[in-house]
């Protein structure tokens, strides 16, 4: 009977235990139990009552249906005995037959858990052993068949292991046949479970914000805050479609051209004098070629007229005082002409904007009677004016 108690407290305890993967749709497949029994027979029969162990094997043909073959043997009961005959002897006794369970999973609104009703057919065979004598064999412990009906609760705590607790009334074919037996049973499922898919919960989907309503969300967005109806890029911040630093809502002149400087409202900025760039170009003697450590001087002459689109320049060549002057004077020619071809060629500035001219040794910048005035004088200068527009 300590068996049985404790049994049921582990059917209470594991209720709880099993999250299925949603909910059991049908189940199919065979399975096998083991179980505690405490068997209460009819007080005709004379015997006490008594704890054995038992087993079944069944088929479920779905998950309300099954069908299952049981067996239990009671070892050594204890016959009490009647007025008439002394309390002598061992009795063993088997008990086989096959039961058909239905299992109402509506009734608790759960698949895991389920109360069940039975009802089957079996059979007693009595086996008097250990020298009693066959007078203490009565007629309430001869072979006989039996009818039963039984209710319960079964519990699957996983996929496959599930527990039952119940009660079988068993009625026999002779005068006292009304047996009572209580138990608890562990087993193991081996078929198939199908589950249902269990319903998924869709949160409602939130429009992503766009606080500014530039059309990029706040998420992607890298220019929060941006003016309404200013045009954005992808990121969400403004164009500046001219790339002159003013965004296009900001900038009161639109398309100005590549490496212009303007002022804070997109437009180019006017040079208001003439500006002088000594480039610095220190060419050799007799010579016109522009050296590679010239070319950074002469950048500076082409980044300036990026910068001031309206400016043109005029590219002085000029000499020492060895030579002729005449001579001085073309060689200075060549040395300007040169500058302006390496702005158009390397630089892309527009040969319009550009002028060369030789002044020979006419505006020398250093004494011509030493060899470092004479280097200084050998140099080509930029510059620079605004158009005046007529």
């Amino acid at each position: 009977m300590k068996k049985l108690i404790i049994g049921a407290c582990l059917l209470s305890a594991s209720v709880a235990g099993f999250a299925g993967e949603g909910e059991v749709k049908d189940r199919s497949g065979a399975y096998g139990m083991i179980n505690w029994t405490n068997a209460d027979f009819d007080v005709a029969r004379n015997l006490g009552d008594q704890d054995t162990f038992g087993t079944n094997i069944g088929w479920m043909f779905n998950k309300n249906w099954a069908i299952e073959g049981h067996y239990a043997y009671f070892d050594d009961l204890d016959k009490t005995g009647s007025r008439d005959e002394p309390l002598t002897g061992r009795f063993d006794l088997e008990s086989y037959g096959v039961d058909f369970l239905y299992n109402d999973t509506d009734w608790l609104g759960s698949t895991t858990t389920s109360p069940f009703l039975k009802f089957g057919l079996g059979r007693y065979n009595v086996d008097a052993g250990g020298g009693a004598s066959p007078y203490l064999i009565p007629s309430q412990l001869e072979e006989n068949e039996y009818i039963k009906l039984g209710v319960g609760i079964q519990h699957f705590a996983s996929k496959h292991a599930f527990v039952r607790a119940g009660v079988d009334f068993l009625d026999g074919d002779t005068d006292f046949g009304d047996d009572k037996l209580l138990y608890v049973g562990f087993g193991y499922f081996f078929g198939s479970t199908e589950y249902d898919s269990p319903a998924v919960v869709k949160e409602p989907v939130k429009a992503p914000k766009d606080s500014d309503g530039d059309g990029v969300i706040d998420a992607n967005d890298r220019c929060p805050g941006t003016p309404a109806g200013a045009r954005v890029d992808s990121y969400g911040c403004p164009l500046d479609s001219d790339g002159d630093g003013v965004y296009d809502y900001q900038d009161a002149c639109p398309n100005t051209p590549a490496g212009a400087k303007v002022d804070e409202k997109g437009c180019r900025v006017k040079l208001e004098e003439k500006v002088v760039i000594d480039m610095r170009l220190n060419f050799d003697t007799n010579k016109a070629a522009i050296k590679p450590g010239m070319v950074a001087e002469i950048s500076k002459v082409a980044e300036f007229m990026r910068q001031y689109p309206d400016v043109n320049a005029e590219i002085q060549g000029h000499t020492d005082s060895v030579g002729a002057a005449s001579y001085n004077k073309s060689l200075s020619q060549r040395r300007a002409d040169s500058v302006v071809n390496y702005l158009v060629s390397n630089f892309g500035i527009a040969a319009s904007r550009l002028s060369g001219i030789g002044y020979g040794e006419a505006n020398p910048i250093a004494d011509n009677s030493t060899a470092e005035g004479r280097a200084m004088n050998r140099r080509a200068e930029a510059h620079l004016e605004t158009v005046v527009e007529k």
